[in-house]
């Protein structure tokens, strides 16, 4: 099943000499469960990808359709809300609110949205990520790698249809960063999420179902790949 379809995304900086084409005619399909990766050099166009199919930064030219609405058709309040609903976000900052306990952070999509939280769906998601022994601390109480644990929590709260990731383990060390993926695809797979992610770092690419190579804002190569 479909859940994200991008067509020839266009997106165009500044005019004349210092005219950027930052991403250059992409389309692509992501299904429901599937755990994307979109790897290319620095100045390739990722991030600026990432955040057009994530409903933040409209494209010069193009579709964006999640679930099958199309993002950009829609009024500014009527894109939030479908934000909020259908997408969960997971950045290399954290930006977890400092006031908020570890649950409460976690629950801040719901409160945002006015729903009630669903306690043994959220009790999961904490014993899953393996915060159950930290969830009343504060984020300066916690570690990087805990910290990053709480922003997967947060984004896989409001049970989105689609999660975006933006170079996720960029601030943690090797170890950490290998182990916070792990979680996140354990989560993925138990809570049949669908994951796009973007990543320098080969290694983690390797973990996905699926890599999208970018260059100079052009998908390259898009290779599904078979794992044992």
């Amino acid at each position: 099943m479909e859940i994200l379809k991008a067509e020839h995304l266009l997106k165009v900086y500044g005019e004349n000499e210092t005219k950027v084409v930052a991403v250059n005619d992409i389309s692509l399909t992501v299904h429901k469960g599937e755990f994307v990766a979109i790897v290319g050099a620095s100045g390739s166009g990722k991030s600026t990808l990432l955040h057009i199919l994530g409903g933040v930064d409209a494209p010069t030219k193009g579709k964006v359709l999640i679930d099958g609405e199309d993002v950009y058709s829609l009024k500014d309040e009527k894109r939030s809300i479908l934000r909020r609903r259908k997408v969960g976000f997971i950045f290399q900052e954290y930006n977890l609110l400092p006031i908020l306990t570890v649950e409460e952070n976690i629950k801040m999509p719901l409160s945002l949205d006015g729903k009630k939280p669903e306690e043994a769906y959220i009790n999961e998601i904490i014993q899953t990520l393996g915060l159950e022994d930290r969830r009343t601390h504060l984020p300066n109480q916690l570690s990087g790698g805990q910290q990053q644990r709480v922003a997967i929590g947060r984004a896989l709260a409001n049970r989105p249809s689609i999660i975006f990731a933006d170079e996720p383990t960029g601030n943690l060390d090797k170890k950490n960063g290998y182990e916070v993926l792990g979680l996140l695809k354990k989560s993925l797979q138990k809570f049949s999420q669908t994951l796009v992610l973007i990543t320098h770092d080969v290694e983690i690419a390797n973990m996905a179902d699926r890599i999208i190579r970018i260059e100079d804002g052009k998908i390259i190569q898009d290779e599904v790949r078979a794992h044992d």
